[in-house]
C-alpha cells in the first residue's frame, strides 16, 4: 500500500484509490544547490581543520546548516500529497517540519476539477496544477506540480459524476 500521512483516518469502508505526489523535476534545482551546500564544506576539511577548533566550528556549522535545510526540502516535498479515496480527495501540504495543513473536500461538494500544464518543463516531463473549485464559502483546491495532471483530473471527475448519479444511503 501507498505511503498515507499518519493523520489522516480513513473511514470504514473507504479505499484509497490514489496518492499524487508533487513530481520531483521542479525541485531538482533547489535540491542540488542545497547537494553543493551540503558538499562544500569537504572540500575546506583540511584547511578548515588546520585552523584549530574555530575551523572545526566552522566546519560543523556550515555542514550542520545545510543538512537542515536539505532535509528540510525534502520533507516538505515528499510529504506533501493529495489522497484521491473514493468518498472524497484530502490535500496534505507539509509546509515545514512542524507545519502540516490538511483540507479535505467530499465529491458532490466539488464544483469543476481544472488543471493546468504551463511551460516547456511541464509539458516535457508531465506536471501542472490541479484546482478543485468548491461550491460554498470554502476554499478552493489547489495542489501544485502533480504528477500527470490529466490523469488526476479524470479520474476525480469520474468520481465526481459517480458520485451524483449514486444516491446516498
Amino acid at each position: 500500500m501507498q505511503h498515507i500521512d499518519k493523520a489522516i483516518q480513513l473511514k470504514p469502508g473507504e479505499d484509497v484509490l490514489e496518492v499524487v505526489h508533487e513530481d520531483i523535476v521542479p525541485h531538482l534545482p533547489r535540491f542540488f544547490l542545497l547537494f553543493l551546500w551540503v558538499v562544500t564544506p569537504f572540500f575546506f576539511l583540511f584547511p578548515l581543520f588546520r585552523e584549530g577548533w574555530v575551523g572545526v566550528l566552522i566546519f560543523v556549522g556550515l555542514l550542520s546548516g545545510a543538512s537542515y535545510f536539505f532535509l528540510r526540502a525534502y520533507v516538505k516535498w515528499s510529504c506533501t500529497v493529495m489522497i484521491v479515496t473514493d468518498r472524497r480527495v484530502i490535500d496534505v501540504e507539509r509546509k515545514a517540519f512542524f507545519d502540516r495543513e490538511i483540507s479535505e473536500i467530499s465529491y458532490p461538494r466539488i464544483d469543476e476539477v481544472s488543471y493546468r500544464v504551463k511551460g516547456l518543463f511541464p509539458t516535457l516531463f508531465r506536471y501542472g496544477h490541479i484546482r478543485l473549485h468548491v461550491s460554498g464559502s470554502a476554499a478552493d483546491i489547489e495542489f501544485k506540480n502533480a504528477a500527470r495532471p490529466s490523469r488526476i483530473h479524470d479520474l476525480i471527475n469520474d468520481l465526481r459524476e459517480h458520485a451524483r448519479t449514486t444516491p446516498h444511503a
